[in-house]
């Protein structure tokens, strides 16, 4: 059984205050009231416990990779076999678990990441000596090879997928593919100093390449046009920008010594520029219509992006990330969980409070969010977090303990922190 909690918007500015304000019930039937949530919380994740079926026991090393995708269960070795022979990927059917093909890598090559493009598996692997990185696309239903192609994976904002091939010389190529056919669209030599991509919220939307002397070109993720060239201020040590980074629409590059400046990308003119903490010690983020430079201790600072202008600032949160209009802020909980809230991007205001927990490590950007939470008797909750909503649903009651979990609809699937995967049966 599923059971969604209503968290609701804290008022504006925490003082207002309503028309009529209703009678208080007397504090008995608030205690009363409160322990009857209580149970019913215990319950919906008690519960099901008595009436589902065991989980299915899907084989998986320890820090196994896995990723569910058309109706398969893919899992691949994990960091922990590099080196020790491991080069299996393997997909599963769900929700029996059921071996439905298996793709070897190449002899000494090892996994580095399982991701999906326009309904096809990627498989990104590197050779344990010297070597490019390889990615493999991979029919989900049969293991079927469609194509590869060398470097790492970065998916565009239209659907398609970039591959870079960086080079220890400095050198280097960005190459475009269709991912239905993996025919090369087109390619641009990479600069000494890297690429920087504007992005869009399901990825890159405009490529941009920064020279050492400051010649700037903004080039279309999905065509390769050159969309606008230009130039901005040699970087201030006369060699080489430390410090190039685009954020939403703004190119930030460190052209003064303890500051960033940030120019519009589309005419190159310059807007501001901010001091920054020392090397090393923050970076900036797009952070829904605002700018966030994040402080690695911890604590945000947030700026305008018109006009570089300090909106405010936070110690108390270790990060934050959009989702949609609003901002998750994390600060410190208990362990790996964390207290999770909302925020309101202009202003820092507290919109929702979700109270403790660990998400999942897959889509840190996704509206909705898995949370898990140790209960005692060595139990753990899961719920979904639906962050522009500001409600928590929750999904199962597990026993044990999990390092990670997908959700598959009507299963969860969770990895085991010695090895071996589970799915467990859930409403969708």
């Amino acid at each position: 059984m599923s059971r969604v909690i209503e968290l609701g918007e804290l008022p504006h500015g925490g003082e207002a205050r309503p028309v009529a304000e209703p009678p208080r019930p007397p504090a008995r039937l608030i205690r009363m009231a409160l322990l009857g949530c209580l149970a019913l919380v215990t319950l919906a994740g008690a519960a099901p416990l008595a009436h589902r079926p065991a989980g299915v026991l899907v084989p998986a090393p320890q820090s196994a990779s896995f990723v569910v995708v058309a109706g398969r269960l893919v899992v691949a070795d994990g960091p922990g076999t590099v080196g020790r022979g491991g080069r299996a990927v393997t997909g599963h059917r769900l929700p029996g678990g059921e071996t439905a093909w298996q793709f070897l890598l190449p002899a000494g090559d090892h996994v580095l990441g399982l991701s999906t493009v326009a309904g096809l598996l990627l498989v990104t692997s590197s050779p344990t000596g010297a070597g490019d990185t390889r990615s493999t696309a991979l029919d989900p239903a049969s293991g079927t090879v469609r194509w590869q192609h060398t470097g790492y994976p970065v998916p565009t904002q239209e659907g398609g997928v970039l591959f870079e091939t960086p080079r220890a010389d400095g050198s280097g190529t960005l190459r475009a593919v269709d991912p239905a056919s993996g025919a090369a669209r087109w390619s641009l030599p990479l600069p000494g100093n890297g690429v920087a991509y504007r992005t869009g919220d399901r990825g890159v939307r405009e490529v941009v390449l920064v020279t050492a002397d400051g010649r700037v070109e903004v080039h279309d993720a999905d065509s390769g046009a050159l969309r606008h060239t230009g130039r901005v201020p040699p970087a201030a040590d006369g060699v080489s920008y430390r410090f190039t980074q685009v954020v939403a629409d703004l190119l930030l590059v460190d052209a003064e010594p303890d500051r960033v400046a940030a120019y519009d990308l589309a005419g190159l003119r310059r807007r501001w520029s901010v001091p920054v903490p020392a090397r090393g010690a923050g970076w900036f983020a797009d952070c829904a219509g605002v700018i966030c430079l994040h402080r690695q201790a911890a604590g945000v600072g947030v700026f305008d992006p018109a006009t570089g202008r300090q909106l405010w600032t936070d110690e108390r949160w270790l990060r934050v990330n959009p989702i949609g209009a609003r901002l998750l802020a994390a600060a410190p909980g208990f362990g790996s969980e964390e207290e999770l809230v909302t925020l309101d991007p202009a202003t820092g205001r507290v919109l929702a409070r979700f109270g403790r927990w660990r998400l999942s490590g897959t889509d840190r950007l996704a509206a909705r969010q898995l949370g898990f939470r140790r209960l005692p008797d060595d139990r753990m909750l899961v719920a979904e977090l639906d962050v522009p909503a500001g409600r928590i649903r929750f999904r199962a009651v597990l026993v044990g303990t999990w390092d990670d979990c997908a959700d598959a609809g009507r299963a969860l699937v969770c990895l085991r922190p010695s090895g071996g995967l589970v799915v467990w049966p859930v409403d969708p």
